[in-house]
């Protein structure tokens, strides 16, 4: 596609014990520059939870340790990637991601299945919401998270 985005996601450098931190990266074919969409913050790191839209990283930023391409999509179909970024409640980065993607695949904007093949490579969560504000953390296990839940 000559107007198009490159789609992506990033899996950033691992710290401690944390789950790994994911993006979605959207890239002009051939660009060293991206935007970034994320969530930032959470129980884990005592702030809130916050979506972020940053244009103009670096694709090979330090942070990033790998990325999966996922598909192209038209530069004109850009705003409904928007919207499905906007609708996900902010979260865990993972479980947003695996929103996020699973609101552009009801678009058809990315290949059937992508969410569903993210979903199955989430790592536990270290916290877990049980009530409206209050998070408790838990080991980490996947076991764990399901006691949790």
């Amino acid at each position: 596609m000559a107007d198009s985005w490159d789609v992506y996601v990033a899996f950033c450098q691992r710290r401690g014990d944390d789950p790994l931190h994911w993006m979605l990266l959207f890239a002009h074919p051939g660009s060293l520059r991206c935007t970034w969409y994320h969530v930032v913050g959470g129980p884990t790191q005592n702030r809130d939870f916050e979506r972020k839209i940053q244009a103009g990283k670096r694709m090979d930023s330090f942070g990033i340790s790998r990325k999966q391409y996922i598909c192209q999509i038209a530069a004109s179909e850009i705003n409904k990637v928007k919207s499905a970024v906007v609708a996900v409640p902010v979260q865990d980065c993972q479980r947003w991601i695996v929103a996020v993607l699973a609101g552009l695949e009801r678009k058809c904007l990315v290949p059937a299945g992508t969410s569903a093949d993210y979903y199955n490579q989430m790592e536990a969560t270290h916290a877990v919401q049980i009530g409206d504000g209050c998070w408790v953390l838990v080991s980490g296990t996947a076991e764990d998270e399901q006691v949790a839940k």
